[in-house]
């Protein structure tokens, strides 16, 4: 498999990214930097915006000119052409003892997004986690807040199966993903069952799913992409060529190439492409990104 490094962002924790059809790119942040990039497809060229906080997470939306992105604890509204930054929700309260982390746009138009302990000083310097003070909200397009779960260490993996009937959320600390039933009249999870157990090498970090129902789960310290069938099975191993692996989507316009996003920090020294942008061609497509429904 022909894996190409298409960006040397170096990114400290690149994360979250996100495929916008019609301005033919890639976005994705990293969450360490405090910064968004954007990577044209047909030009190669490459953006970064700058933030004071840590940017955790992006979203399409269905509006023309936003993006909503997640910062500390609160979303906001983005406009990448102009750069305006208007407040939307504060979604974790304790921040910043506790930070947004994953998140995603949901097939009914809500948004999606776990929290965790806060791990990031004002400096970008690491901080130690020593709770498991996350949890999982859902947050609708009027801006009405829930919490659906809670008790994660480190919230991550946030999609949903191709008929939108499942939703597969994870805790890195755990090391498990696990796979709820998905009312998507109501917006609503249950029957939480452990999907993916901690037997697999490195640690459980963001994914994507494809049009057949795989999921596709990063593994951070593991070097590595695992294919999971939808009963949980291993269908595949992709080995890639840094050892933090942090999150995938689809993009491209036939939806079959994989991006990918790494982390620098922590990553040996010898590791001269931890921390940047990857594509691999991929069998199967993956799905059309949803949108939060502004």
């Amino acid at each position: 498999m022909n894996i190409e490094c298409v960006v040397e962002s170096r990114d400290r924790v690149g994360e979250s990214p996100i495929w916008h059809p019609e301005e033919h790119c890639i976005y994705w942040v990293d969450i360490v930097g405090f910064r968004i990039h954007r990577f044209d497809l047909k030009s190669s060229a490459v953006k970064t915006w700058q933030f004071d906080v840590p940017v955790t997470t992006l979203a399409l939306t269905r509006s023309d000119k936003h993006l909503l992105v997640a910062l500390g604890g609160r979303l906001v509204l983005w406009d990448p052409r102009t750069d305006h930054r208007q407040d939307f929700l504060v979604v974790e309260k304790e921040w910043p003892q506790n930070r947004l982390n994953d998140g995603a746009a949901a097939p009914d138009g809500s948004f999606w997004v776990g929290s965790m302990q806060n791990n990031i000083a004002p400096d970008g310097a690491e901080l130690p986690i020593t709770r498991s003070s996350g949890s999982l909200y859902r947050v609708t397009p009027g801006g009405e807040l829930t919490v659906c779960d809670s008790g994660f260490g480190i919230t991550n993996t946030i999609a949903w199966s191709p008929d939108a009937s499942r939703f597969y959320c994870g805790c890195s600390l755990s090391g498990l993903l696990y796979a709820y039933r998905y009312d998507q009249a109501h917006s609503t999870i249950a029957e939480r069952q452990v999907f993916v157990e901690a037997k697999y090498p490195g640690v459980p970090d963001g994914s994507a799913v494809d049009a057949q129902g795989r999921l596709w789960n990063c593994r951070h310290s593991g070097g590595s992409i695992l294919g999971f069938n939808p009963d949980g099975s291993l269908a595949q191993t992709i080995s890639m060529p840094t050892l933090h692996i942090t999150n995938c989507v689809f993009g491209g316009d036939d939806l079959r190439t994989l991006y990918v996003t790494t982390a620098a920090v922590g990553a040996p020294a010898n590791d001269a492409l931890a921390g940047n942008l990857f594509a691999l061609r991929m069998e199967v497509p993956g799905i059309a990104p949803y949108r939060f429904a502004l």
